[in-house]
This record gives structure tokens, sequence and C-alpha cells, in this order.
């Protein structure tokens, strides 16, 4: 039972390492959307659908860029290194040096 379970867990994050990104990106959009929709029909919690939809949306951005090291679309790029913390970017410092002694 262990060794089954075990199993199931390692294939599940072999699964999610190959399309989490893309799994991600997607529900993120649909989300986004269906919470829209709810917020033009007068929903109260649509905006905040809305909302998570958009976060799901830049986690497979996120997911995609560490996997790949390059970004998956010209806004993504723009929006992690322009509008989010450098602490978040998945490529930051994977094209130079991070070596603080090369200046001697």
């Amino acid at each position: 039972m262990l060794a089954t379970l075990l199993a199931l867990v390692a294939v599940l994050l072999v699964v999610a390492w190959l399309a989490g990104g893309f799994l991600l990106r997607i529900a993120g959009i649909a989300v986004a959307v269906t919470g829209l929709l709810l917020a033009l029909a007068g929903h109260p919690l649509g905006l905040l659908i809305t909302a998570f939809g958009a976060v799901m949306w830049v986690a497979g951005h996120w997911h995609y860029a560490l996997r790949h090291h390059t970004y998956k679309s010209p806004l993504a790029r723009r929006l992690f290194l322009d509008v989010l913390r450098e602490q978040l970017d998945p490529t930051r410092r994977w094209a130079i040096p991070t070596d603080n002694d090369h200046d001697r």
C-alpha cells in the first residue's frame, strides 16, 4: 500500500513538472473569464474569482519560465521583469555569473 502511494505521488509530481505550466495557464484563463462573466452578471465574488484566475495564469508562466529558462509570452516577460520583485523572477541570474568576486 505504501509503495503504491509513493509511486502515485511520484507520477503526479512528474506530470505536474511536465504539464503544470500549461495546465495553470489554461485553467487561469478559464477561471478569469468565468469570474469576469460573473462580475458582469452582478455576482459579488466575480472580481475575486477573476483575480484568482489571473494569479493562476501568472503561476503558470512562472512555472514555464522556471522549467524552460525563458518566458512563454512578452506579457509574462514584462510582468516578471518590470512589475514583480526581482526575487520572484525564475530566470534571475541564469545568464550572468553569480560570483561576486569577479571584480578582483
